[in-house]
């Protein structure tokens, strides 16, 4: 195979790829995306293995986060066709996690050793180092593409979303080892990937229907509110009165068919909340506060807040809990902020960017898990892409959450593949803890997901709409918000093992 045969079947290995992921969820070709790389990295140095690493993994970014383009290009300061610019150099990072992958296939073969063993580690390993570092952006983690096979996924109880895409590297190394091998037991390779998928299946199907036998013992009914307000006028001060007369008509639709909770999406509110705000804010301050008391229902919602220091004044992403009696039961401050939305990542780099927030500052990261206490169940509020952090999530649900509560703004992806991949990547959340999700998104899409994963429904992209759900649930407490991520932890030790073990033994 020639090198422009190797980068094309590089490049094919991870497009494959990308289709397994929304919006063209063949979640089957998965389990075979990653044969082509293989056979192309196949008898190379561990050096050339991490190039057509690359490669694939540039193909499947390029594939799956081109939405960057759009979002940078539309709420920037810079042209559509520069905006190709920081999407290069993003895939650039994210892709060089699948060279490290398969530059250290290599090296462990190449020293004896055999790759269908450190394979699922050394990804699981480098997944998880892709959640904090460069600037951590564990988007579209290979686990998620299977959101749709619910009775397989039911194991990330255990494992997190990782144990799924340990899995899925297996199998495309158990396959691939069959189809180059061809000894005379190489048909046990591919027997092995049956068994093992075939069996956490079955288990997924009991273990769902041991859930669904389990005593109900929380009971909600909820409203989620979609106001579809246009990222370009979100922050129009002009346009404060008809965003307010929005979420006001549609909560008020919704308090009229009895809910115990009413939840906006993320800074729904576009202005600040808090009670030491600018004048001109007090106004629609005590509007929202009246519509509460009118409704007697309480109100979850996002708004811009902030705090004066001595040097200065620091912005946050905050989540409100209005009690049905108007009062304030809390906040939450984001943690887990988006690089480029709601601040830039080394500035000095990016001086050219700015922030996509449009008409706000940069935004301080808050520093305490909250849990909402309603009379009748605890909340563990995410604001946006917090979803996509599986402790972040877990930790949450560690301090009492019973119930998860997403309240975002996706508008910023248009009708990307984003807004997709988001609410699927978020719904693995109930899994991992085993409560159910509600989400409120301001263009959509706004969705209720039940413990095993099932999104039970969900709206459309750019409708001002509503969505009502009787929510009845068990209690349970899994493996990984006890533990958290004691798989990943195994993984890096077997994988610094193997691979130490293979460093001082001559090839």
């Amino acid at each position: 195979m020639t090198r422009l045969q190797s980068v094309v079947v590089a490049v094919a290995s991870g497009i494959l790829l990308a289709f397994a992921f929304p919006k063209i969820d063949i979640n089957l070709v998965a389990w075979v995306a990653f044969i082509p790389l293989l056979w192309v990295i196949r008898g190379r140095t561990p050096g050339r293995a991490f190039f057509y690493g690359w490669i694939a993994g540039m193909g499947f970014y390029l594939c799956t986060v081109y939405w960057v383009v759009y979002t940078i290009g539309l709420y920037s300061n810079i042209p559509p066709l520069v905006a190709v610019g920081p999407l290069l150099l993003m895939c650039t990072i994210l892709a060089s996690y699948t060279g490290a992958f398969a530059a250290g296939l290599r090296f462990y073969q190449r020293r004896g050793g055999s790759c269908v063993l450190v394979g699922p580690l050394l990804w699981v390993v480098l997944e998880w180092v892709r959640s904090f570092f460069f600037i951590g952006f564990p988007w579209v983690d290979l686990g998620y593409s299977q959101h749709s096979f619910l009775n397989l996924i039911q194991f990330a109880e255990f494992t997190g979303i990782y144990g799924v895409s340990a899995v899925i590297i297996l199998v495309n190394l158990l396959l691939f080892t069959f189809l180059s091998a061809r000894t005379p037991r190489s048909w046990l390779y591919p027997l092995a990937a049956i068994v093992l998928v075939l069996g956490l299946s079955i288990w997924g199907v009991w273990r769902r229907s041991q859930l669904a036998a389990l005593p109900l013992t929380h009971h909600l009914r909820v409203g989620l509110i979609q106001g579809n307000i246009s990222q370009d006028i979100k922050w129009n001060p002009n346009l404060q009165e008809e965003t307010m007369l929005r979420y006001e008509k549609l909560t008020r639709k919704v308090a009229a068919q009895g809910v115990d909770l009413v939840v906006w999406p993320e800074t729904a509110v576009p202005f600040f909340f808090q009670a030491d705000a600018p004048s001109s804010n007090s106004d629609y301050r005590e509007r929202l506060l009246q519509l509460v008391t009118e409704i007697k229902t309480p109100i979850l919602f996002g708004s811009p807040a902030f705090q004066r220091t001595e040097k200065k004044v620091l912005l946050f992403n905050r989540a409100y809990l209005l009690s049905s009696m108007a009062e304030a039961l809390g906040s939450y401050d984001k943690i887990q902020l988006v690089p480029f939305g709601e601040y830039v990542p080394f500035h000095g780099i990016f001086f050219f960017l700015d922030k996509l927030v449009e008409g706000i500052g940069d935004f301080a990261a808050g520093s305490v898990l909250t849990v909402f206490s309603l009379p009748s169940v605890k909340l563990g509020v995410l604001i946006c892409y917090e979803g996509i952090f599986p402790d972040l999530t877990r930790r949450f649900v560690a301090r009492g959450a019973e119930l998860l509560v997403n309240i975002t703004n996706d508008a910023w992806f248009g009708r990307t593949s984003a807004p997709y991949q988001h609410l699927v990547m978020e719904a693995m959340r109930a899994v991992e803890n085993r409560v159910p999700l509600v989400r409120a998104a301001n263009t959509g899409f706004s969705a209720v997901v039940d413990l095993d994963g099932r999104i039970r429904s969900r709206t459309n992209l750019d409708e001002m709409t509503f969505l009502i759900e009787e929510l009845a649930w068990p209690q349970v407490r899994s493996f990984y918000t006890t533990y958290g991520d004691i798989f990943v932890w195994l993984c890096a030790a077997g994988t610094g093992l193997m691979l130490g073990y293979r460093c001082f033994k001559p090839r």
